[in-house]
């Protein structure tokens, strides 16, 4: 670490964004429960365009939105498929850590305060940079699976409004 004055400003930031990571997973979470609802809708749509008896070129715009909500499916399980995140350890872990490292240091209480200060703000950073991997994960899912349910939305569009006009 370069110096305690960069010490003591990047502490703030690196905790915000740590909370920040840990939070933003429950966020993609929830979009993407609402992305399935839409999946769920147009799946259902489909289905009763393909068996009112479509033309052939519709049931090939339909069968088209089928494929794009399977895969839109699957991004979806993808992503909400359950992960551990990492957070901070519990008081009690620090505590015994803490204890171990005062008997090291021989009672010196400022050295082993400005260790725990560096020893957390060392983990919250490798926890902003494992949960980040996990949520640039966690958002690629949730972007293909809203891809493939706006595919499906304009094929079903076009099935019906030539339904429409026929």
């Amino acid at each position: 670490m370069a110096s305690q004055e960069v010490f003591n400003a990047m502490q703030p930031l690196v905790y915000e964004r740590d909370r920040h990571e840990f939070a933003l997973g429950d966020t993609l979470d929830v979009k993407t429960g609402l992305i399935v609802v839409a999946l769920t809708f147009l799946a259902v749509q489909s289905g009763h365009l393909i068996y009112s008896g479509l033309p052939v070129c519709q049931k090939i715009i339909q069968y088209i939105s089928v494929i794009s909500l399977t895969l839109g499916g699957i991004a979806a399980a993808l992503e909400l498929r359950p992960v551990e995140y990492d957070r901070e350890a519990t008081p009690d872990k620090y505590q015994s850590w803490l204890e171990k490292e005062v008997q090291k240091i021989d009672g010196n209480e400022e050295h082993v305060a400005t260790m725990l200060a560096k020893g957390r703000f060392d983990r919250a950073m490798e926890r902003v940079n494992n949960n980040l991997t996990i949520n640039k994960r966690k958002s690629r899912f949730m972007n293909a699976c809203f891809l493939f349910a706006l595919v499906a939305f304009i094929a079903n569009g076009v099935t019906l409004f030539i339904r429409l006009l026929s």
